[in-house]
């Protein structure tokens, strides 16, 4: 450390009190995308305006986590985190009472300025709560939090949505913070912030906050509009253009907003490397897994959020004891076993099928849960500790924009590759849809509308459910029947049949029709099903393109190992 004076250490409840802001941002960034179809209802919007409740808050959070991590320096990271805790209660009751869906957004905007000030300055209060050789432990305890949060966000945004109100996802993080808030004053009696003279870079957050805006845009709007269309290479354009202005800037600047000599410490380089890996396949398996569950296990939504907490489960169990570890033997080796965990977990996921069973799933989950764990509890060690007293706030900056940038990213990307094989197997699935009911011997009207509107379908069969609706005989077609049956029947009966004669052979005529069309529903049924069995596996098949992509990624980004040789870390190394 720097400090020339001797540290008074907060201690676990310290760490324990900045975790729990850090856990309500956390559960914030995840707990309302299962609960917009709801949303969408009550305010009579569509997709595109909803994205926007989760788009306002994941983008306020890229664009300001580096600037008030900065911010935190000047003013004291206790005020400003106390100060976030406050504007995240506020906006919470606010987002709450929305009356429309743009106050909505507004108060998310609002949320995402809490949450800014409240992760930076989280990882900074982490890192004076306690003295190094126990600083692995805090950092697992700090990162294990914010995994639990991530992960059970769907679960418990289904559960309050389905058995309150989907208002109450906001509404609850209230007296959650009104009774924590005592306690976290209380964990900070005592504590001494350090501040630094004011000086901001105004210039260079601007350019910045341009070039992130853009960033994180373009990754979150890439898959909707197509990564090859002309508005995301303008916005990939604009990020990098206001990024080298930014890099200018700020090697020109008295007071930088960003020192880039922190780039010189290979361990804090390393580090942010696997953070930000981690925030990709954390996020992108997330995305996935409740999908194979609801589409290929005909889970219930809210059955499969709790179907994935072993995934988050065992993250939280293993974040601590790594941490320790940690302390004891320094970073290589147990980033090492995390993507090797890691690695192991994806090439089992590979195997995936639609009749994959729960234990197998468990055990799939676990593997990748491990590994992720371990990597990001490490890699947040790594860079709070390497880094010294003056650049501590920009490393926690970065690293937090880091990972926020992978989780975006880590969405857009699993889910843009498979719904790339996907498009591509939906011809696949029409083509063959349309071969099985022009084999089969049901009529050929039936025929003829069941492939119709199985053709109709190639282009979105994968959209929404993602099932062939049910066939049913209209009742237009079901009279066609019954008059083409009658003729043929009256063609064979005297002319001089009588009246009540003629009725009752309708009666048994459109009985029988009925009969016909019950077994020809059956098997149009039969058809349909054979050809969602074969939809769920080429489902899978798509995932499994996904999940090579994080299998490469993790083997990629493994080379980072090479920054982590050293046993310990040489405090202040910049």
């Amino acid at each position: 450390m720097t400090n020339q004076n001797e540290p008074i250490y907060g201690g676990m409840k310290q760490v324990l009190a900045v975790s729990l802001g850090l856990f309500l941002v956390f559960l914030d960034s995840t707990v309302v995308n299962i609960s917009l179809p709801n949303i969408m209802n009550d305010y009579e919007i569509n997709l595109s305006v909803a994205s926007w409740i989760i788009n306002s808050f994941v983008l306020t959070l890229a664009i300001l986590l580096i600037t008030l991590g900065k911010i935190a320096d000047f003013f004291g990271r206790r005020k400003i985190f106390l100060i976030g805790v406050i504007i995240f209660a506020i906006s919470s009751l606010l987002c709450g009472m929305a009356p429309t869906v743009e106050v909505l957004i507004a108060a998310r905007v609002l949320q995402g300025i809490g949450g800014a000030m409240i992760i930076p300055t989280s990882m900074m209060l982490v890192r004076t709560a306690v003295p190094a050789e126990k600083m692995g432990l805090a950092m697992g305890i700090w990162g294990a939090v914010g995994a639990l949060a991530v992960a059970i966000g769907p679960s418990l945004g289904g559960v309050v949505t389905d058995f309150i109100n989907w208002r109450w996802i906001f509404y609850i993080n209230v007296p959650i913070i009104i009774v924590a808030f005592p306690f976290i004053l209380l964990a900070f009696k005592g504590f001494k912030d350090i501040k630094s003279p004011f000086k901001l870079d105004v210039l260079g957050m601007l350019v910045i906050s341009v070039a992130l805006y853009f960033l994180t845009y373009a990754i979150l709007q890439g898959e909707k509009l197509g990564w090859n269309s002309t508005t995301i290479y303008i916005y990939f354009s604009i990020s990098i253009l206001a990024t080298l202005l930014f890099i200018f800037i700020e090697k020109r600047a008295k007071v930088p907003l960003v020192d880039f000599s922190i780039f010189n410490n290979k361990h804090y380089l390393g580090g942010i490397l696997s953070n930000f890996l981690g925030g990709i396949l954390l996020m992108g398996t997330l995305i996935l897994l409740p999908v194979y569950l609801t589409q290929v296990k005909d889970f219930t939504t809210l059955y499969a959020s709790f179907l994935i907490t072993p995934l988050s489960a065992v993250m939280l169990i293993v974040a601590p004891i790594v941490g320790r570890i940690i302390d004891k033997i320094g970073y290589q080796v147990p980033m090492l076993f995390g993507y090797v965990f890691t690695v192991t977990g994806f090439i089992f996921l590979l195997k995936l099928t639609p009749d994959t069973e729960f234990p197998m799933l468990i055990t799939m989950m676990s593997l990748l849960g491990t590994g992720l764990g371990i990597i990001m509890v490490t890699s947040v060690t790594v860079c709070t500790v390497s880094v010294s007293e003056k650049h501590v706030s920009l490393g926690s900056g970065i690293f937090a924009t880091a990972r926020n940038l992978g989780g975006a990213l880590g969405v857009s990307l699993f889910v843009s590759i498979t719904l790339s094989f996907l498009n591509q197997y939906a011809n696949d699935i029409v083509d063959d849809g349309v071969a099985r009911f022009e084999n089969s011997e049901i009529p050929d009207a039936v025929k003829t509308v069941a492939i119709e509107n199985l053709k109709g379908k190639k282009d979105s069969f994968f959209e929404g459910e993602q099932k062939v609706e049910d066939f049913k005989v209209s009742k237009e077609m079901s009279d066609q029947f019954v008059a083409m049956k009658m003729e043929e029947a009256l063609k064979q009966k005297p002319k001089t049949v009588e009246v009540n004669a003629s009725a009752d052979l309708e009666k048994k005529i459109t009985a029988m029709v009925n009969t016909e069309i019950e077994n020809i529903e059956k098997e149009v049924k039969t058809i349909q099903s054979n050809i969602r069995n074969e939809a769920q596996g080429y489902i899978v098949e798509a995932m499994t393109k996904a999940f090579w992509c994080g299998l490469l990624l993790t083997c990629l980004f493994s080379l980072s190992l090479i920054f982590l040789r050293k046993k310990h870390i040489e405090e202040g190394n910049v």
